[in-house]
Parts: structure tokens; C-alpha cells; sequence
């Protein structure tokens, strides 16, 4: 955006200065790096350049994981400059900003990922088992269309898990339990910031249940399941006088309402994955996950069933208002 603007600051000077800044603010050289060692690729690809632009642009908003990962690694006691050191290769990119900034082309993805894969020069040794890839929209790696040809066995950070509504052609999610890392969306500190400055006591909350979002057919099930219309449920709720959801809504007006709500519906929608979950959280709404395939962030780590309902897709009625009716405050506290 900014080179297109003809400014005297150009974006590779600005992605210079972060580069320069994260590096101070690496631990003292001296020290062996810690385990697991990292070996980052550089912007001396050009396709890795390509495709992390805007870094100041990208790392706002639900996608910027992409960016703040990235960064993270190039200020962390991980970080090794010998590959040959490494136990792993991280290959940057910030694709879904790419797109949704304008940068990149959809269609142009898999001719610039082919490109990148080609000449990642210690891809082939273990068939791309030890290398990373971040891919940090409901889209996934389907952004790169040929990644089940070209990097199958690779590591993928990504929020989603299961199907996307806009590829209704692909039947399997990208996402593998085994070798892949489900990472969360993000949220800026002055969002956290206004979710938890609007929270109110639980005493004081006037919703037992609400929804922020959409509930039109676009947000259904994905068309090669059959799932349960999760959020045509929630919209017959809503109708019906039975919850609150809101659309079109600014984000203080969101915040203010999540955090007047006893709990928040976190429904699957064109993806499995929602920000929503993350907002709850801050909003100390009680977040009730709608979304069957959704393997949620750190599930081995956290005790999600003490802060967390998760309830079937089809089963979204009076029954599951009548469930949460009937939770004490201090279960809910």
C-alpha cells in the first residue's frame, strides 16, 4: 500500500527496521539455542518477499497469527542462521492478507507456492516433513491449490481444522491431527483491552444467550456434508424471541453485548473456526461452541471442559437453552 501510494517510506524499508528491532530483541549471543532450533527463511526469496509484505498491514485483524508467528520466531532463543543446525525450517507468509489486501491474485497462488517449494533448498531432504507453512484463514492451505501434491507431509499452523463453505469442491480438510498445530486467530491488545473494560459482573448480565454474526444460508453447512444448519438454528432462536443476535453491529457495540451475556454462541460458519471463541474468552462470556469438527487451540494444555461448552451442531433448540437455564452462577462464575 505504501509503494503504491509513491510514499518516500517504502514497505521494504519498513520490513527492514522490524527485521533490525526483532533481532535486539533476541537473547545474548553467546548462548547455544534452545530446542526445538528454527532456521527461518529469509526475504532473499524472492517469493518469500513476495508474500510477507505489509508485515505493519497484516499483523492487524483475525489473520495477523501469520505475521506475529513469524516475528516471534525471528526475536526467539529458537531462531538458528545455520540451517544446518535446525530442526526445523519456518517458511513465511502472510497469504490470506496478500489476498484480502489486494497484493496477490488468488489464481496466482499455486504458481508462487510451486516457485517457493522449488527453491527451498532443504525441502527434499525429508520431503518438507520438517518444514512449517502458516496458513491463517477458514481457507487454510487451499490457498495453495496444489498443496496436496507439493507439500502433503509439511507442518501447517493454522485456526482451521475442518471445511470451507467457498471450496465445495474439496471434501477433505487440510488440517491432519498428526502432524499439524491449531493455533488461534488474533486479537489486537485494544480490543482485548475494550472486551474486558465492558465485561460486567455476572450478576449484572441481562442475556442468557447471544450471537454476533451472521445467520444467512452463506454461513450454512458445507455442501458435500450434510451437517446440521447450525446458524439457521440460531436465526429460528433468535426469531422466536429466544436469544439475542446481532448483526451489523460496531465493535464497542459487540463487546458491550458479549460482555452483558451469560454465553456466547461460537457457531461453525463458512469454516469451522471462529474469532469469536477468542472474544468470549476476554469478554468472561462463557463461550458454547457449535462447530462438530472444530479441534480447538492447545486441547492438550488447556482443561477446556471447565471454561468451555461444546455442544452438537444438531442439537441446537430449546434443549440447549434449558441446559444453560439451568447452570448455577457458580458453575457459570
Amino acid at each position: 500500500l505504501l509503494d503504491r501510494a509513491d510514499w518516500l517510506v517504502k514497505d521494504a524499508r519498513i520490513a527492514a527496521l522490524r527485521r533490525a528491532m526483532l533481532g535486539r530483541l533476541r537473547p545474548p549471543g553467546g548462548a547455544p539455542a534452545a530446542y526445538p532450533r528454527v532456521y527461518v527463511y529469509s526475504h532473499k526469496l524472492p517469493e518469500v518477499q513476495l508474500l510477507t509484505q505489509g508485515a505493519s498491514f497484516c499483523a492487524k485483524g483475525q489473520w495477523g497469527m501469520e505475521v506475529h508467528i513469524h516475528e516471534w520466531l525471528l526475536a526467539s532463543a529458537h531462531l538458528v542462521s545455520d540451517p544446518e543446525e535446525a530442526d526445523f525450517f519456518f517458511v513465511p507468509g502472510y497469504s490470506i492478507c496478500m489476498f484480502e489486501g489486494g497484493f496477490v491474485r488468488m489464481h496466482d497462488f499455486d504458481a508462487i507456492y510451486r516457485s517457493l517449494v522449488e527453491n527451498l533448498p532443504y525441502f527434499r531432504r525429508s520431503h518438507g516433513r520438517d518444514h512449517i507453512f502458516t496458513f491463517g484463514s477458514g481457507m487454510s492451505a487451499n490457498v495453495f491449490a496444489s498443496w496436496q501434491e507439493v507439500i502433503p507431509e509439511s507442518i501447517f499452523l493454522t485456526p482451521e481444522t475442518w471445511l470451507f463453505n467457498d471450496f465445495p469442491d474439496r471434501t477433505e480438510p487440510c488440517f491432519n491431527t498428526w502432524k499439524d498445530v491449531a493455533i488461534p486467530g488474533y486479537l489486537h491488545r485494544h480490543e482485548i483491552l475494550s472486551l474486558a473494560m465492558q465485561a460486567r459482573p455476572l450478576s449484572e448480565r441481562q442475556h442468557l444467550a447471544v450471537f454476533l454474526g451472521r445467520t444467512d444460508p452463506s454461513r450454512g453447512p458445507h455442501p458435500a456434508t450434510g451437517e446440521a444448519d447450525v446458524r439457521g438454528a440460531i436465526r429460528r432462536l433468535h426469531l422466536d424471541g429466544k436469544m439475542f443476535v446481532g448483526q451489523n453491529l460496531s465493535i464497542p457495540e459487540m463487546h458491550g453485548v458479549m460482555g452483558n451475556a451469560r454465553f456466547c454462541f461460537v457457531p461453525k460458519g463458512k469454516s469451522a473456526w471462529s474469532l469469536r471463541f477468542y472474544e468470549a474468552l476476554f469478554a468472561n462470556c462463557v463461550p458454547v461452541v457449535l462447530s462438530d469438527f472444530w479441534e480447538l487451540p492447545f486441547e492438550d494444555f488447556l482443561p477446556l471442559p471447565q471454561f468451555v461448552i461444546k455442544w452438537p451442531m444438531h442439537e441446537v433448540t430449546d434443549k440447549l437453552l434449558r441446559f444453560l437455564e439451568e447452570q448455577s452462577d457458580e458453575v457459570v462464575e
